[in-house]
């Protein structure tokens, strides 16, 4: 067998397990909690919507715009106009500038730092550019799990509300106003929303499904499933409440024992990341000679390069297995 035999059945080998590998991570992709949430949700709804509603056309009051890609609008474009969007339905504007804030500081911060590195300047460019989307990406992460802790410790006290109101006589509509006046940030915004475009003659389930759509929790679509259904099969709508809003206490508890079950491996990881930028900090201040090797040579910055990847994979890896999302 020549080399050139062992060379092709080694790319065969390699080509086939990528293969195997791409496919399992599809696999795992679709069996997330997510994504089976996603489709029960949507096989709750009415199967006759889509083919009330066709491609482009709009609801009679429409609250946000829902429009994921326009047919001269590319993927990349599409994708970034459904993100911002997330944003300002969950932070406003506001949110869009502290994202846009955090990228520019960090970009600058990397930049100014290779600089005095005395790294070469397509080093420093491309630094530059992935730490300000790393950075960007981390905001937004960020603000949308402020706003899920935010809403899902406010939502059940919310859901006690409208059950009384409704057990009070006090028709569904007009306790999804009282809502909207009488419960606290960022559940009052949403009902408020919500409640505004009732109270000017837009149907239910296009009002709840907005909203779903918006907000993207698991727990408020199951509510507005749960209204949906009672509106158009009849039955006790207190009582579906109330034990909608003891699933929603008992996941919001899952969370919480979650969280605190899982704290030592997050706290872990945290000083695990910070001990590597420690000991270069002490080796620089005691032997600065012995680590400029590794801002003045080819192969410090190679090893630099290295360390940082495999920094960041390792500490990916900690954190995917450390923290478990069970919001969705």
């Amino acid at each position: 067998m020549t080399p050139a035999d062992v060379v092709a059945a080694a790319a065969f080998f390699a080509i086939v397990v990528a293969g195997l590998m791409v496919r399992s991570l599809r696999e795992m992709a679709r069996r997330q909690p997510t994504q089976r949430i996603a489709s029960r949700v949507a096989a709750l709804r009415d199967p006759l919507a889509s083919n009330r509603q066709t491609r482009g056309d709009k609801p009679a009051h429409q609250l946000v715009s829902l429009d994921r890609r326009h047919d001269d609008e590319p993927a990349w474009q599409a994708w970034l106009h459904a993100k911002q969007q997330r944003i300002e339905a969950i932070a406003g504007r506001a949110g869009v500038r502290k994202i846009v804030a955090a990228a520019v500081v960090v970009g600058l911060a990397s930049f100014v730092a290779a600089t005095l590195a005395g790294l070469p300047f397509w080093t420093r460019a491309l630094g530059a550019v992935v730490d300000a989307l790393i950075a960007m990406r981390a905001a937004y992460l960020f603000i949308i799990a402020r706003f899920k802790q935010r809403f899902l410790a406010v939502f059940p006290d919310t859901l006690d509300l409208i059950i009384r109101a409704v057990r009070a006589g006090i028709p569904a509509v007009q306790a999804i106003c009282t809502a909207g006046v009488e419960s606290e940030e960022p559940v009052r915004s949403t009902f408020r929303t919500m409640g505004d475009a009732l109270l000017v003659g837009a149907e239910v389930k296009d009002v709840l499904e907005q909203a779903a759509e918006r907000l993207q929790l698991a727990d408020f679509s199951f509510f507005a499933v749960c209204l949906v259904l009672q509106r158009e099969t009849g039955g006790n709508l207190a009582e579906t409440l109330e034990n909608l809003a003891a699933i929603v206490r008992t996941r919001r508890d899952i969370r919480a024992k979650t969280k605190a079950l899982t704290a030592e491996g997050r706290i872990a990881s945290k000083i695990i990341s910070g001990v590597p930028f420690f000991i270069m900090g002490f080796l620089y201040v005691v032997n600065r000679p012995y680590v400029s090797l590794l801002f003045n040579t080819r192969a410090g910055h190679k090893m630099l390069v290295l360390a940082a990847v495999l920094l960041v994979i390792g500490l990916s890896l900690i954190r995917k297995i450390a923290n478990l999302d069970t919001s969705r």
